[in-house]
């Protein structure tokens, strides 16, 4: 979300040294993302010396002694080590909270630039070879460069959390069974019009016990693959795919980073807050008055996905 944001500081300083304090997942996302990013300093909030370790990193950080920091961390004590760091630093306006978080970081990009700065989209490189294995792996299913292909993607991040978090977030989950039935709604629409149409979840192994309902659920309408894990591949594989039907997840996101259409279902968090930033037309986003996205029919999702269908 913050990679909108990321390019603009590319765009509007071509000639600086970036460097990026992070998360480990976050130097999984951003690794390559531009040759002008020298340094990922990652920051494991979730380790147990979490804290004796920012002051490490803080130290550290003095010594690089930065020209400017951007601060895109909602938590105010990162925006007051930034501020420790130089005169010149810009953090997130805590006044503008509905609008939608990309665009928050993107302002905080343009206050240190002259006049006003350009829309950016979220966005993520993919590269050459991982797309050769993603195209060898679909291949083996015998999905063809021509195959139109919808991904779904049952879970999200936090599913295996413990029950007590779990239970906070149980309204993320559309139904095994709502998966399989917009999969049979798909399958039929394609034989129906001639269309080569295939329906993957690309999963890893402890996501396994879902796919597997509804690939029985569908009978046999979605396929499920559960490669090795490789992050690099997995972008390519959310990019070969034609649309990602998705809960609000972190793949939703990486789908719209790498040009994907995306239908996403979104419960007590809405979109204008955390739907992929993408331009208008690559998405749609579907939330209940309810705010359980198990309101959300098959039916619905499936009017959703045909908007990206070939025409006829």
């Amino acid at each position: 979300m913050i990679t909108p944001a990321l390019q603009a500081i590319i765009d509007a300083y071509p000639e600086a040294e970036v460097q990026l304090l992070t998360s480990p997942d976050g130097r999984r996302v951003l690794k390559n993302f531009s040759p002008q990013v020298t340094k990922l300093i990652v920051h494991d909030r979730k380790s147990l010396l979490a804290f004796y370790h920012l002051r490490e990193i803080e130290t550290a950080l003095h010594e690089e002694q930065y020209d400017k920091v951007f601060c895109f961390e909602l938590n105010p004590r990162f925006s007051e080590l930034s501020k420790r760091l130089t005169e010149h630093h810009f953090c997130i306006d805590h006044r503008n909270e509905t609008a939608h978080y990309s665009r928050r970081c993107l302002d905080v990009v343009e206050r240190s630039v002259d006049g006003e700065l350009k829309d950016y989209w979220i966005t993520l490189p993919v590269s050459d070879e991982a797309r050769v294995k993603a195209r060898n792996m679909l291949a083996a299913e015998g999905i063809s460069d021509e195959t139109f292909v919808v991904g779904l993607h049952p879970t999200y991040s936090g599913l295996k959390k413990v029950a007590w978090r779990r239970s906070k977030d149980a309204g993320r989950l559309w139904p095994a069974a709502a998966f399989a039935e917009l999969a049979t709604l798909i399958t039929a629409y394609g034989t129906a019009h001639g269309l080569d149409i295939r329906i993957i979840m690309d999963l890893m192994p402890d996501e396994a016990d879902v796919g597997e309902a509804i690939v029985r659920l569908s009978d046999g309408a979605a396929t499920m693959l559960l490669p090795p894990l490789d992050f690099e591949r997995y972008k390519a594989t959310l990019e070969r795919m034609d649309i990602l039907v998705i809960s609000n997840t972190g793949p939703m996101h990486i789908a719209g980073a790498v040009g994907t259409h995306v239908v996403a279902f979104f419960g007590d968090v809405p979109p204008t807050d955390s739907a992929a930033y993408v331009a208008e037309g690559q998405n749609v986003n579907l939330m209940p008055p309810s705010k359980a996205i198990a309101d959300i029919t098959p039916a619905q999702a499936f009017e959703a996905c045909r908007r990206f269908f070939p025409p006829q």
